[in-house]
């Protein structure tokens, strides 16, 4: 008789008051709910109370860690204690976040779309930047379409901003579209994946899906996107303001930001884009199946060039058309840019702005790039005096050399204007 397949659902939990209810929901919309393992890195305050798992200690399905928060040590860190010291023998994983909704049968249904393409010959991990749903609004506020994981900018320095955006075309897919980007709130693949790409603990926390990306792509993992709503996801920013692990770090003297520095200089050392002889990546580095220069054709981006092809920018889905010719293949990049604009009410301090022009500008002064700040966000600027700040997200062929913000008003002509060299 064969053997029922299991699934460890993988929860790192840092004070949410949503863990509970996404276990209760996981097993409510379960298809086979004695078949689901838990995995859970429960990152606590005593005083919280709303995380409280008594209730499951005693089932033989969980598998649960307690760490007081104060000794948690990041994101990738409580993801590996789970893949490290939770997993047992279950055949899958289901990596998530803990403030989820699921779809009736969703373990099912992940596994037909999992299992159907290991039957073309794929070795495949399921991710995505699942749709949202509100707690407060349930379940009436759930995004009714699937999502994907898109290429969206550089960050200066060096790993990849990732937004979501509509999986287009979902309704009339038949299988999952492959994917440039794994997610770290949800893959599912089999556990023998959590196995051998091990969270590397020194990611504090921006940079993890780059890294499982580039070094799972290598090792012989193929990413697809699930065509089918199977899963939501809450980001739960609001809901645990003051309780979020770097407003913890602040209150306790713990340097977020450097801890973010050091792991960012990890990554750029795993892209080959950096050299550091006392970056150590045993066990966390790149695999043999396939190389760094095959990942960078199939999805169209070009880490040391800090560049992408427009294919990838038009959210194509992957693999990129393919360019043999290394030469050929380096001329079809456009760079990418990355500002963020900052515009101080004091600087501006006129209330009979129609505009704020947003420039970047090259060497000669010829425009490269602009934007007109109006409407609701320069209304909110003139009323209430709340400086704009945004990130500037853009192609260049030429580097801008300066940033300048030029305020117009119907009476005054041109008027204020800042100009900030852009290093």
């Amino acid at each position: 008789m064969n053997k029922k397949p299991t699934i460890l659902i993988h929860l790192p939990a840092y004070r949410d008051p949503e863990l509970v209810p996404t276990i209760k929901d996981a097993l409510a919309m379960a298809k086979y709910p004695k078949r689901v393992h838990f995995g859970i890195c429960r990152q606590y305050c005593e005083t919280d109370g709303f995380d409280n798992l008594d209730e499951f200690r005693e089932d033989k399905r969980f598998h649960i860690m307690d760490v007081p928060y104060l000794e948690a040590q990041g994101l990738p860190w409580a993801r590996a204690q789970i893949n490290e010291n939770l997993l047992t023998n279950q055949d899958y994983i289901l990596q998530l976040d803990s403030h989820h909704r699921f779809a009736q049968d969703w373990d099912e249904t992940l596994l037909e779309m999992h299992n159907g393409l290991e039957l073309k010959g794929y070795k495949p991990i399921l991710a995505a930047y699942l749709p949202l749903y509100d707690p407060f609004k349930e379940p009436e506020g759930r995004t009714p379409e699937p999502w994907q994981q898109t290429f969206a900018s550089f960050y200066p320095h060096g790993t990849i901003f990732i937004q979501p955006n509509l999986l287009h075309g979902w309704k009339d897919m038949t299988e999952p579209p492959m994917s440039r980007f794994l997610s770290g709130h949800f893959c599912f693949a089999r556990s023998e994946w959590a196995r051998e790409i091990k969270h590397d603990p020194d990611i504090y926390f921006s940079g993890e899906e780059l890294n499982l990306t580039v070094r799972s792509y290598t090792h012989g993992y193929d990413m697809f996107h699930p065509h089918k709503l199977v899963i939501w996801h809450s980001t739960m920013r609001e809901e645990r303001a003051g309780m979020l692990k770097w407003d913890d770090d602040s209150r306790n003297g713990i340097d977020f930001n450097r801890k973010q520095d050091y792991a960012r200089k990890k990554i750029r050392v795993l892209l080959r884009t950096e050299e550091d002889p006392t970056i150590d990546l045993t066990g966390y580095d790149l695999g043999t199946a396939r190389t760094l220069r095959d990942y960078e054709k199939y999805a169209g981006i070009h880490f040391k060039k800090k560049a992408v092809q427009k294919f990838t920018l038009d959210h194509n889905y992957p693999p990129n058309p393919y360019i043999n010719d290394d030469e050929l293949w380096e001329r079809t990049f456009m760079e990418s840019f990355y500002y963020l604009v900052t515009i101080f009410k004091q600087d501006f301090p006129g209330n009979d702005y129609r505009s704020i022009l947003v420039a970047f500008d090259d060497e000669q002064g010829l425009s490269i790039n602009s934007r007109s700040i109006e409407g609701f966000q320069l209304e909110n600027f003139i009323e209430k005096g709340e400086n704009i700040h945004y990130e500037a997200m853009f192609l260049v062929d030429r580097k801008p050399a300066r940033a300048v913000y030029w305020g117009y008003s119907e009476e005054r002509g041109w008027c204020e204007r800042v100009e900030h060299k852009i290093n």
